[in-house]
């Protein structure tokens, strides 16, 4: 998929009145610990990490508030502004870490896979490319259906707690604490509902 859309992308980015440097980033951000869940990215070069931020956790990860950060290496103290712009902070090949909720957090990793001269024919700052299906999550207790809902109980106890809706049925702990299974890394963590 990288190969086709680096690809297709210079084919389809446009000349527009934002100056005569006009670059857009082809970003590939992926869940730190789960590659199931991606995102291909097309972002404006002076779209700040504030606007990248804010649309991150739109489509994968509000759900309290929470603080985020943009780092360098993913360690403390390598933390990047959110007033910095793409261009600022990426150049093709560099990797930028970013962590939502210091509680229960969501690590995701940001790579720049390159740079082209132009803008989105929409003149937005960031298209979604493309995504990752929905992962297939078996049920734990019938093994057979995909999971529907995750039991929070369960999982903070140590177990998985991935439930099809017929088996959730008769669990345990009640629906109260279950969450729905979505298409985003943060499913089953703290109140994310998609």
């Amino acid at each position: 998929m990288p190969k086709h859309l680096q690809s297709c992308l210079s084919k389809h980015l446009g000349t527009g009145t934002r100056g005569p440097n006009e670059k857009t980033y082809y970003l590939h951000v992926s869940a730190a610990y789960n590659p199931d869940y991606f995102l291909h990215l097309a972002v404006f070069g002076t779209t700040t990490l504030k606007e990248l931020d804010s649309f991150l956790r739109d489509i994968w990860l509000e759900c309290c508030g929470h603080l985020s950060q943009f780092s360098i290496s993913g360690c403390y103290g390598t933390e990047i502004k959110m007033s910095r712009k793409i261009h600022q902070a990426l150049k093709p090949g560099d990797t930028l870490y970013y962590e939502y909720d210091f509680g229960d957090t969501t690590a995701l990793e940001i790579k720049a896979k390159g740079r082209f001269p132009g803008i989105l024919q929409d003149n937005r700052n960031i298209y979604i490319l493309a995504r990752n299906s929905q992962p297939s999550i078996p049920c734990d207790q019938c093994g057979k259906a995909l999971a529907e809902f995750i039991c929070t109980e369960c999982s903070w106890d140590g177990e998985s707690g991935w439930l099809c809706a017929n088996c959730s049925k008769g669990h345990d702990c009640g629906e109260d604490m279950f969450l729905k299974v979505v298409n985003s890394p943060r499913t089953g963590v703290c109140v994310y509902n998609g």
